[in-house]
Parts: C-alpha cells; structure tokens; sequence
C-alpha cells in the first residue's frame, strides 16, 4: 500500500476540528478525563495516555451539503434497516452527520453573519438550517423498528434549528 504522507495541509487554508470522535467510528476512551486527555496527543513515554507507538494523522474531510447528505445515506445502505440490533451503530454513525452538519452551519455562520438565525440561544445559518431539514427527511423515510433511533436524533435536530415537526 502507499499513501502520500504530506507535512503540511493540501490546501494550506483549511480548518482544523481537534475532535477524536468524527473520524473513530467507535468511541476507544471510557471516560471525558481520558478523552481529553487524549486530545493532547501525549504518548506514555511524555506522561500521557496514548501508546508510545502512536501516530497522529488529520485527513482531509471535505464538508458540503451533498457528501453529508451522501454519507448520510451510505449508512443506509451499509446497515440497511434500523432495528433493536443495529441501533446503536446507526446512533454512532449518524451522530457523525449530526457533528458534520454543526461544524458545516458554524463555519457558515461566520461566513455570512449577516443571514444567520438566532433560534433561541443558538445562531444558525440559513444553509445549515436547509441541510437538518434534508437531514430529518431521510431519517424519517426509513424509521426502522428500533426502540429511539432516528426519533432522539429527529427531536434534537428540530430543537437545535427550530424545525418543526410535520
């Protein structure tokens, strides 16, 4: 295998989001001490957390309506149908989105402050707004069987963005 190991961001101009949870796709540090404390990027031998072998990389992740909406998607397509079975990995996974979609509205809010929305304590933009409606509308064309999922993940959307239920 052979992957082009750059020492520097392609382009140069991009945002840096230090979160560990949008690339894992399972949560590895039990506790908020640990996870914060793997944040720091500390290996054992410099008295943190992670293991001396450790490596940290940042990868590219483009950020646009249409590949959330698409990713969004593929998790349907991946796992199918919602159930009691797989609901917590749909939770993971769209939780994802969920985090996608919020850094997609923050750095359109600070683009175009002007258009931006106060929804009760919260500013979003009229974009990220648009794409939580897109967001909702495939959740709820595939409710599945299982006990809260997509209904925990529908109910914050709306809350945060000030949808309303239909």
């Amino acid at each position: 295998m052979h992957h082009d190991l750059d020492i520097y961001p392609i382009p140069e101009k991009v945002l840096y989001i230090n979160d560990l949870t949008i690339a894992d796709t399972a949560p590895y540090y039990e506790t908020t001490k640990q996870y914060e404390k793997a944040l720091t990027g500390e290996t054992q031998a410099k008295g943190g957390i992670l293991p001396d072998d450790n490596v940290r990389i940042y990868v590219p992740l483009d950020l646009n309506a249409d590949q959330i909406l698409h990713r969004l998607r593929e998790i349907y397509r991946i796992m199918e149908s919602p159930d009691d079975m797989n609901e917590s990995d749909f939770w993971v996974e769209t939780n994802k989105i969920v985090a996608q979609l919020e850094i997609y509205d923050q750095v359109w809010v600070a683009r175009n402050l002007k258009d931006a929305v106060r929804i009760n304590d919260n500013i979003h933009s009229p974009k990220g707004i648009q794409l939580a409606k897109e967001i909702i509308s495939i959740l709820m064309e595939d409710e599945g069987c299982a006990e809260s999922f997509p209904y925990n993940i529908i109910d914050e959307l709306q809350a945060e963005f000030g949808i309303q239920a239909d």
